[in-house]
């Protein structure tokens, strides 16, 4: 991998900052997760309030996309983490002071989701004028690595955090995280736009229409939408319901699932590790991996289905977080370094939607087939409808 950019200052502070933020945030779901499951008992309402934290991503990140195009990005980002730090705190309070009902959890969820929707954004337009432009497959390689390790590091720390000190000082831990890209923000002086000739309609609806007929007609970047799209819905459709399969299937509690959250953490800590080792990415062809793990994450969703045994339910994990950490570094790379400057904004906005608005949808997906067929059926159901979609997706590919 081309590490370049950590030579810049101003992406290397912001780059630590924000790893520590990530890991708060993703952390924070599985603690919600945990609570959903501990005050309802309901897998449906576990999914409900995952997909309630994702569900303003799918509407309104695309239009947040089109604002950090036009404003300063950098204050927009202290806004929004900001935000994020002093909401998550009051939550901690209110958990803390036995006050929470299913329709608070909810209601917050909703809230950090609407504020993570504008956040996703305007970091994807920021990161990469951290460093010269020249660096910019080792700004967008590094901040994609950082995205979906903290994607899959985040839960296992949350669940150790309900582990050993209980639920509401765990959420008051990562409401202390967004201070940190708070701080580094304040200092960090991002270079100027690199504009092209298509400019930024004035109109709000016609700036959008431009960045999606962009995406659209990118053949690289339209099936790199529709991969994620397939290898979210499926691969997050168990790490999002974790806890069910923790608490509701092996009977373990919070040291179950901390241990789940902790492979799936070190099966993303081991592909990241080996993308890291891997040949520089090319910026307009899909690597033969990414083929692969589309049709390797659906299949490892309808593997679990007949598991009965923790420690195989364990390696499945495993193996599920470090593919889809993979697929998720590998697709951002290749969108990052086909979009320019101008677009980036919008065009990211739209991979958010498409990203995680698929986990949203996965893991609600999961929740109901869980209460209407049971948990192995939908696994197995889950896994082999994307497994289709998969190879729907690859042929067309090829046959286009």
């Amino acid at each position: 991998m081309d590490l370049h950019a950590l030579k810049s200052r101003d992406f290397r502070n912001y780059l630590i900052s924000f790893h520590l933020s990530l890991n708060g945030f993703w952390a924070q779901r599985v603690i919600l997760g945990w609570l959903a499951w501990d005050e309802t008992g309901s897998a449906g309402f576990v999914g409900l309030v995952a997909f309630l934290n994702f569900f303003p991503t799918i509407f309104v990140s695309p239009l947040f996309g089109v604002i950090a195009d036009k404003i300063d990005v950098r204050k927009g980002s202290i806004i929004s983490y900001s935000m994020a730090g002093i909401i998550s705190a009051l939550f901690a309070f209110i958990s803390f002071m036995d006050l929470s009902t299913p329709v608070l959890l909810a209601g917050f969820s909703l809230l950090t989701g609407l504020i993570s929707s504008a956040n996703h954004p305007m970091r994807m337009s920021l990161t990469p004028r951290l460093a010269p432009a020249a660096q910019l497959s080792s700004v967008v390689a590094l901040t994609s690595l950082n995205f979906n390790l903290s994607r899959l590091i985040g839960p296992a720390i949350g669940g150790l955090l309900i582990q050993t000190i209980g639920a509401p000082l765990a959420l008051m831990v990562t409401a202390w995280t967004y201070t940190a890209p708070v701080l580094a923000l304040i200092f960090i002086r991002p270079r100027q736009r690199h504009e092209t000739t298509a400019g930024n309609p004035s109109g709000y609806f016609a700036s959008l229409r431009q960045g999606w007929n962009f995406a659209i007609s990118s053949e690289i970047l339209r099936t790199a939408l529709i991969f994620s799209a397939v290898g979210m819905l499926a691969g997050r459709s168990v790490l999002e319901t974790l806890p069910i399969i923790a608490n509701g299937v092996f009977e373990r509690g919070p040291s179950g699932l901390g241990f789940m959250t902790a492979a799936a953490g070190a099966g993303a800590t081991c592909a990241a590790i080996l993308k890291a080792f891997t040949a520089a990415q090319q910026p307009d062809r899909f690597p033969r991996h990414v083929l692969i793990l589309v049709m390797m994450i659906p299949c490892l969703v309808a593997s679990l289905s007949p598991v009965t045994n923790f420690y195989m339910a364990i390696l499945i994990v495993t193996a599920l977080g470090g593919s889809t950490t993979m697929l998720g570094i590998s697709l951002q790379t290749l969108a990052q370094m086909t979009i320019n400057d101008d677009f980036r904004g919008r065009v990211m906005g739209l991979w958010t939607t498409i990203s995680i608005g698929s986990g949203a949808m996965g893991a609600m997906l999961m929740g109901i087939a869980i209460e209407g067929i049971g948990i192995s059926a939908a696994q197995f159901s889950i896994g082999a409808l994307f497994a289709i979609a998969g190879l729907v997706a690859i042929f067309r590919r090829k046959t286009a």
